[in-house]
């Protein structure tokens, strides 16, 4: 009897995923390929590769046919994030910079599913913003402009930036249902900002009152110094600590990827 997907490791839900995405039409390519479980729910993510002739309309088409596709292979609940590149065309950087740039803007809580088409020698870049449940959509639209403007302003290359705001009372639900925590989603996204930080594991939240108690595991290259390791898990901390003030005690430990 084949074993679950679930029960499988994520190299092996990985792959599963890259062919799945693979067979679907227009799609070119897949690689990068990220499976990560989150509490009972998978994290996926894939870098994927399409015509650079498409639409916006078109890509938006088959990224929501690829989330369809893989949900029903892997877990209808999954999280799955799709990066678009169009084939042909070099974007080395571009995503990277409108993730890093969109990070630093106040309000924003991420950015996922950036899309990127060249046209007339320009990119033209189409992503979805989260903001937190609570804000406003005077709020909302404020944040939203300075995304679009402070895009622009880091490239001359980009010509145009259109944002999908999302809420993120999805993350809210499921943390309310036990499903997961807007604060295990952020501790993830926030470990980005640290190079170093290869991966991040083993999250566990507990609330006492109005405090909370975190303890996750880091991932570092074997051949780092443990007193840079701890280093970089200090400003991680301190930068969890000035968004989350409720976490009374968090604790990183460190290990080798």
């Amino acid at each position: 009897m084949p074993i679950p997907l679930l029960e499988r490791s994520p190299r092996e839900v990985a792959r599963t995923v890259s062919r799945t995405i693979e067979e679907l039409e227009d799609v070119k390519g897949c690689r990068q390929v990220n499976v990560r479980m989150t509490g009972k729910r998978l994290d996926i993510s894939a870098h994927v590769f399409l015509n650079s002739s498409l639409r916006f309309e078109d890509v938006h088409r088959i990224v929501s046919t690829i989330e369809r596709a893989v949900r029903s292979k892997v877990q209808r609940t999954a999280r799955i994030t799709v990066q678009t590149e169009p084939i042909g065309h070099t974007r080395t950087g571009i995503a990277g910079l409108v993730a890093q740039v969109v990070e630093q803007v106040p309000g924003s809580r991420g950015v996922h599913n950036i899309h990127l088409q060249k046209i007339a020698g320009r990119w033209c870049v189409d992503l979805r913003l989260e903001v937190t449940a609570n804000t406003t959509v005077k709020r909302a639209h404020a944040i939203s402009q300075e995304v679009e403007r402070r895009i622009k302003a880091s490239d001359p290359s980009i010509s145009e930036v259109t944002v999908h705001v999302e809420s993120a009372s999805e993350l809210i639900s499921r943390e309310l249902e036990g499903r997961g925590t807007e604060l295990r989603w952020y501790i993830e996204h926030v470990a980005k900002r640290f190079p170093e930080i290869k991966s991040v594991h083993g999250i566990k939240i507990r609330r006492n009152h109005r405090n909370l108690t975190v303890v996750l595991r880091c991932g570092f290259a074997p051949g780092m110094s443990i007193k840079q390791a701890q280093e970089i898990s200090n400003k991680l901390e301190n930068t969890v600590r000035t968004a989350y003030p409720a976490v009374s005690e968090l604790e990183i430990h460190e290990e080798p990827t």
